[in-house]
């Protein structure tokens, strides 16, 4: 009796260690690393230029939250986007709006993902819209 107690005890640890497994392969961390070479608004937040991780927080909600975090940890910010269908990508990318001397994260891409996530206007951003004198330019840095 006790050698057959073993022996279930034994199968489910198996069958729950397989389960965990196969699914920490499939959940794939939509992240993106990359090196900002100016200083940046994003949403409320400013940010200097450096080394940041972009990772979806809520990946499952249609109101997906994004952190951008420098990678020593020093400056990190949390933005509210929208997903947007497209078509997937090879490279990651990072997409920002420059207004005279002003940048605005507004876009990331995962490479292999069809969806981007397109970050809501913040209140300095449409400010500047508006006071900007010239025009705006779109900045796309691709990773990979």
């Amino acid at each position: 009796m006790k050698r057959h107690s073993y022996i279930l005890l034994t199968i489910v640890a198996l069958v729950i260690l397989c389960a965990s497994a196969a699914q920490a392969q499939t959940s794939s961390p939509q992240r993106v690393v990359a090196q900002i070479p100016f200083a940046f608004n994003a949403g409320r937040t400013s940010l200097p230029a450096g080394k940041y991780t972009i990772s979806v927080l809520n990946p499952s909600s249609d109101r997906t939250v994004l952190q951008i975090r420098s990678v020593d940890g020093r400056a990190s910010a949390i933005v509210l986007t929208n997903s947007v269908n497209g078509s997937p990508v090879e490279n990651s990318k990072l997409v920002f709006e420059r207004y005279d001397e002003r940048y605005f994260f507004t876009e990331v891409q995962v490479a292999g993902e069809s969806t981007s996530f397109a970050a809501l206007h913040s209140k300095a951003e449409r400010k500047q819209m508006v006071a900007a004198t010239g025009k705006k330019r779109v900045i796309v840095i691709t990773i990979g």
